[in-house]
C-alpha cells in the first residue's frame, strides 16, 4: 500500500481521517482505519524527510467507497463465475482512470457485508472478477443471483507486491481453487510485454476438470512461447480431456 496511488482530491495530501460511519462493521481486512492509520503513518515519515508525497488521479481509493454497477454476470465453470462491474458516473475526467497493480485486491461491500477479490482484468472505469460460488457463502450467493445494474461499493487498491520486468529467468507459480485469480493478471501482464523473457510455469490445482475456470483464458496464454499451464486434479469423472490439452496446457491427476 503506497501513498503514491493515494489521491485525496485536496490540497492538503495528508490521508483525511475515515468518520466512524465509513467503516461497515463487518469486520474488514483491511479495515479502512487499520489502512488510514498506514497511509498517515507513510504521510508522516515522507513529511519529516522534506519528501514531497506525489499523487495520482486514481478513480479508486483506499479510505473511501466507489460506486460500480453489475455490467454482466457469466459463469466460466461448475462452482465459477465471473462479475463485471463498472464505475457508476456515466463519464470519468480525462485525467482520472483506475489505478491497480497486477495481484493488487480490492473490498467489495454490499448487503452489509465486506469481501476482498482480486481482478483478472480491468480498464480505466471497469472492472472483472472471478468468483467462486460457495454453497454456504451468503456473499458469493447473492453475487451469483445478483441483477444486472446493482450497485456494489469497491475500496482499495490493497497489496504491496509488485512485479519488476526480467527480475527472474523463470517463474513457477502456484494456486488452488480460486488463488488462480490473483496470478492470472501477474501471468497475463509478464506475457503481453514484449520486452519480457521470463519463462511462466503456473501450476493450478483443482478438483475436477468442471471446476477449472478461466480455461480459454488459459489456452490463449498458451500460446506465448513463454508460459506453460500444469492442471492438477484430484478426479476425472470420467470427462474426455483431449480438447484442453496442449503440449503447454497439462492436465494431470494427482493420486
Amino acid at each position: 500500500m503506497s501513498l503514491n496511488n493515494y489521491n485525496d482530491n485536496n490540497d492538503d495530501d495528508r490521508p483525511k481521517t475515515p468518520l466512524d460511519e465509513d467503516c461497515c462493521g463487518s469486520g474488514c481486512i483491511p479495515c479502512i482505519f487499520d489502512v488510514h492509520k498506514t497511509l498517515l503513518k507513510e504521510w508522516e515519515s515522507r513529511k519529516t524527510q522534506n519528501v514531497k508525497v506525489k499523487t495520482s488521479n486514481n478513480l479508486l481509493s483506499p479510505l473511501s467507497y466507489k460506486v460500480f454497477i453489475i455490467t454482466d454476470i457469466s459463469e466460466t465453470s461448475e462452482d465459477y463465475f465471473l462479475v463485471y462491474l463498472k464505475y457508476s458516473e456515466c463519464e470519468t475526467k480525462n485525467d482520472i482512470n483506475l489505478y491497480i497493480e497486477p495481484g493488487q485486491h480490492v473490498i467489495l461491500h454490499s448487503w452489509s457485508k465486506s469481501r476482498p477479490y482480486t481482478p483478472i482484468s480491468w480498464t480505466c472505469n471497469s472492472l472483472v472478477f472471478l468468483v467462486k460460488l460457495y454453497k454456504q457463502g451468503e456473499f458469493s450467493s447473492r453475487l451469483k443471483n445478483a441483477s444486472i445494474g446493482s450497485a456494489i461499493d469497491i475500496r482499495g487498491p490493497y497489496g504491496d507486491f509488485k512485479y519488476k520486468s526480467n527480475s527472474f529467468r523463470q517463474i513457477v507459480m502456484f494456486s488452488i481453487g480460486s488463488g488462480i485469480a490473483a496470478l492470472y493478471p501477474i501471468t497475463r501482464s509478464i506475457v503481453d510485454d514484449e520486452t519480457e523473457f521470463t519463462r511462466i510455469h503456473l501450476i493450478a490445482g483443482f478438483q475436477s476438470v468442471a471446476q477449472v475456470p478461466l480455461k480459454k483464458e488459459l489456452r490463449s496464454l498458451a500460446d506465448y512461447w513463454n508460459f506453460k499451464c500444469t492442471i492438477q486434479l484430484s478426479q476425472l469423472n470420467g470427462i474426455l480431456l483431449n480438447h484442453i490439452i496442449t503440449s503447454k496446457f497439462i492436465i494431470k491427476l494427482h493420486a
